[in-house]
């Protein structure tokens, strides 16, 4: 194969997506020490990148009018470039590029965008599923967990930040996120506030409530449910999350984003899982005190946005996700 120096990838949105893909970046950086790894992603998603040690520059755009990233990839010149996305926007932006050697799903009509459509065969996880993409260059990869990189500046940023909220940084924090971007994904928000209630009265226990862009009246329902003393973070950039999961000791969350956010950072994690598959979008390992909280029922793997009924979540116990999060902390990590 030609020397590759110049190498796009593009997973566009979202966070989680996005952080899932690390892992295909540092096969690449393992196998082409040389070349120019950029990243291609929508806004506000790609801040999750800034410091990434195997990219190279990060492209981002804003779906507005007006806003339009070609101009960029036309300019620079690619070898390669490999679209994690796969939809029509993405696709014609791999094809924009004039790379050689362009990547992506073997999807309909999209796969005559790519030079070497891939096709997708078994049931993969998220990290595998991206993984599949790098077999057109004879990459076997080493598979390593997603991760990005919090500064040092951002650390003691996350320091005073939770100082500033009145937390006593000596006893454990724990965060818990009641939100995520489908209403089906959410376990019951008063089961998140017995959940803070016993973590801080019988062990002690410091609970931090995370929240995301429109879930503020939520979190502050479920704050205002609780008993015991419990802090809020307000809406943070991606950045400022991050460097604030990276402080915790263990991170209870929903099937979302900021889930995967804080095991990125090295934050153990109890994931709640309903609709969702979890063998595909919990990828995380146990000896590295991640924690999988799940009840297969009947209906489960319904990918459906709203349900009247929510009986996967509703089948999840308070003493289930405390025994999940208790076992988290007590671990070791190698």
């Amino acid at each position: 194969m030609k020397k590759i120096s110049g190498i796009l990838v593009t997973r566009l949105r979202f966070m989680g997506d996005i952080i899932l893909s690390t892992p295909l970046l540092h096969a690449l950086r393992r196998a082409f020490p040389d070349a120019c790894i950029d990243y291609l992603a929508e806004h506000p998603f790609h801040q999750v990148l800034y410091h990434h040690p195997d990219v190279d520059t990060i492209l981002s755009f804003k779906r507005q009018k007006g806003h339009s990233v070609v101009w960029p990839l036309l300019k620079k010149k690619y070898d390669v470039a490999i679209d994690l996305f796969g939809n029509p926007r993405s696709a014609l932006l791999t094809r924009l590029s004039n790379a050689k050697i362009r990547i992506g799903g073997d999807f309909r009509i999209r796969r005559h965008f790519y030079t070497d459509p891939v096709k997708t065969s078994g049931r993969l996880n998220a990290i595998q599923f991206h993984l599949r993409y790098l077999r057109p260059l004879g990459i076997d990869p080493v598979i390593v967990s997603p991760f990005i990189t919090v500064t040092d500046i951002e650390k003691e940023w996350a320091r005073k930040f939770l100082c500033k909220l009145g937390i006593n940084t000596e006893k454990p924090l724990i965060g818990i996120h009641p939100g995520a971007s489908w209403p089906a994904k959410r376990w019951l928000p008063e089961r998140f506030s017995r959940l803070a209630d016993s973590l801080a009265e019988n062990h002690n226990f410091e609970i931090l409530f995370t929240m995301g862009p429109g879930e503020t009246e939520l979190v502050k329902s479920v704050k205002k449910n609780c008993r015991q003393r419990t802090y809020l973070t307000g809406v943070l950039s991606l950045r400022q999350l991050g460097a604030v999961l990276n402080a915790l000791d263990v991170y209870v969350s929903n099937d979302c984003g900021p889930l995967h956010l804080a095991a990125a950072t090295s934050c153990k994690t109890v994931g709640i899982f309903g609709p969702g598959e979890p063998d595909i979008w919990y990828p995380y390992d146990s000896a590295k005190g991640h924690r999988l909280v799940y009840n297969r029922i009947d209906c489960s793997h319904c990918h459906q946005d709203f349900c009247p009924r929510m009986d996967c979540m509703k089948s999840i116990t308070v003493k289930q996700v405390e025994k999940a999060t208790l076992d988290s902390l007590a671990s070791e990590q190698p």
